[in-house]
């Protein structure tokens, strides 16, 4: 477990996009369009978790425009979305 303030949302992110993973399309727009405003940078960290941040990010509203614009995303754009915020995660530790 890490000390990094950001550690809880990072680990938290990537929980929720492995259940979102496992939802109905519906729900698992919803939990991703809300895990989108979870993880919005706030500028106040390094530029290295910052950026690694910023990358989880777009990948995550890039899941949530999938899921809500065409009602399901396709394994990529998990696979961009999980990687990205377990890429954060790996970097708070």
């Amino acid at each position: 477990m890490s000390d990094d303030p950001d550690f809880p949302k990072a680990n938290h992110a990537l929980l929720v996009l492995r259940q979102a993973r496992l939802s109905r399309n519906e729900a698992a727009a919803k939990m991703v369009h809300d895990l989108a405003y979870q993880t919005a940078n706030t500028g106040s960290r390094p530029p290295e978790i910052e950026e690694t941040r910023q990358a989880a990010w777009i990948a995550i509203s890039a899941l949530a425009s999938a899921l809500k614009e065409e009602g399901f995303a396709g394994p990529n754009v998990w696979k961009a979305a999980l990687s990205a915020t377990e890429s954060w995660k790996e970097l708070l530790t």
